[in-house]
């Protein structure tokens, strides 16, 4: 379901930022494939994506995944240089090109040049029937996806969800391949049922918000737009000194906090860093933003949960005679590191599917439009085409999920002891 990291220390923090920063892509190389068995293809030869509609049935939390057109390209993504991965998705693309030939299969360019050696066999043995992978840029691959699966862990969904940046993500399908299991409702071995379900229309899927992050660097007028799926976060990092940050909500100045640093998170990041720094634990089904501080230096600071439709500022500010060079402040999107901040400079953080803006306060950029000047409808439709389908198997993952991974409100546990011990 949801991702926990326990990190609270800076060094948990920047072993955190490298980890899911290994998970970027490497940079393009030519792909070579020697094998009888595999052809790499293009994958500009496919056509564009299409979009699914998610309905909600009326005795239902979750959203009803239906394909208007005929589920064709799949782009599938696996936690890197593990044995169990790359197994899994071998298997996993065999079954669809034996089961399902109409089916495309798209693969990043480091993942083609990896498994395209462990095919062993062609389709049904018949020589002129190779496993066909499709593969190309970033770009190229993210404008022609249906469907998203992942393969291995948590941080394996944010990576794969990473990659559409700021456009719409397709529906996620993520099993279980690795340690952390919040956002992962199946196990591969359930595969083959689960995907027969997403192809024939009768999966149902959990709607989760992402934060828009506006980055306005002192004096610009270009702000740098990032979503974020799970948090979030404003760090100190290495600098000796605590950073001070102005925080303002709706326009209205909060306060300014004095501490290693502060995170705003979506429900589903609520049990990642947020949660490591005393946040509350929030269902992905509530409307909320959450906002967290990290060791601040008054203990009056307490966590917050405000409204979706809240849009809030964070100003990096400085103490008086504080050498400038020294309040550095890092800021990091879902575990991939930004751009510093330094004085002066400030984020504008709104749920993806826009605010209501209090008093005339506006976001930093032309190209979001004031949700007041939209009806009903128009809204309705924004969220629909907005935030992450995640493949769900029930509406209570997320309980199973607190319970099974966290061992929510778990009592102590009594060792008895050997008498010959004592």
């Amino acid at each position: 379901m949801f991702l926990i990291r326990n990190r609270v220390t800076t060094s948990r923090l920047i072993f955190s930022i490298r980890k899911y920063s290994s998970l970027e892509s490497p940079p393009l190389v030519e792909l070579k494939n020697n094998s009888k068995f595999s052809v790499i293809k293009p994958v500009s030869n496919l056509r564009t994506s299409s979009t699914a509609e998610f309905v909600t049935p009326p005795n239902s939390k979750l959203q009803s995944l239906i394909w208007h057109k005929p589920l064709q390209n799949v782009l599938i993504t696996k936690k890197p240089w593990t044995p169990t991965t790359r197994e899994a998705m071998v298997d996993f693309i065999t079954h669809i090109h034996d089961s399902y030939p109409e089916v495309n299969i798209i693969v990043q360019r480091d993942v083609a040049d990896e498994i395209a050696q462990d095919f062993k066999t062609t389709l049904n043995h018949d020589p002129n029937r190779p496993h066909v992978l499709y593969t190309g840029t970033e770009e190229e691959i993210t404008t022609r996806a249906d469907l998203l699966v992942t393969l291995g862990g948590d941080g394996t969904i944010l990576h794969g969800v990473s990659m559409f940046g700021n456009n719409q993500v397709p529906p996620v399908l993520a099993f279980s391949l690795g340690t952390l299991g919040f956002l992962l409702p199946f196990d591969f071995k359930e595969h083959k049922e689960i995907f027969e379900k997403v192809i024939r229309s009768r999966a149902k899927c959990l709607h989760r918000t992402r934060l828009q992050c506006h980055l306005m660097k002192n004096g610009s007028k270009d702000p740098i737009v990032t979503h974020a799926m799970n948090d979030i976060f404003l760090h100190r990092g290495s600098s000796p000194h605590l950073a001070n940050l102005d925080i303002f909500i709706d326009g209205e100045y909060l306060t300014r906090t004095i501490a290693d640093g502060v995170t705003l998170s979506t429900p589903t990041g609520s049990t990642a860093y947020s949660l490591s720094a005393g946040g509350s634990i929030v269902s992905p089904l509530v409307p909320s933003i959450l906002l967290t501080p990290i060791c601040p230096r008054s203990l009056s600071f307490r966590p917050l949960i405000l409204p979706h439709s809240s849009h809030i500022k964070i100003r990096v500010g400085s103490k008086m005679n504080q050498n400038h060079r020294n309040n550095v402040v890092n800021l990091s999107i879902d575990g991939i590191p930004q751009q510093d901040l330094q004085i002066g400079d400030e984020i504008h953080v709104i749920n993806e599917i826009g605010t209501i803006y209090v008093d005339g306060t506006q976001l930093p950029t032309a190209t979001i439009n004031n949700s007041n000047s939209q009806n009903d409808s128009k809204i309705s439709k924004k969220i629909k085409k907005s935030g992450i389908y995640c493949v769900a198997k029930t509406e209570n993952d997320w309980t199973r999920g607190i319970n099974e991974l966290l061992g929510f409100n778990s009592s102590f546990r009594f060792v008895r002891r050997n008498k010959d011990s004592e």
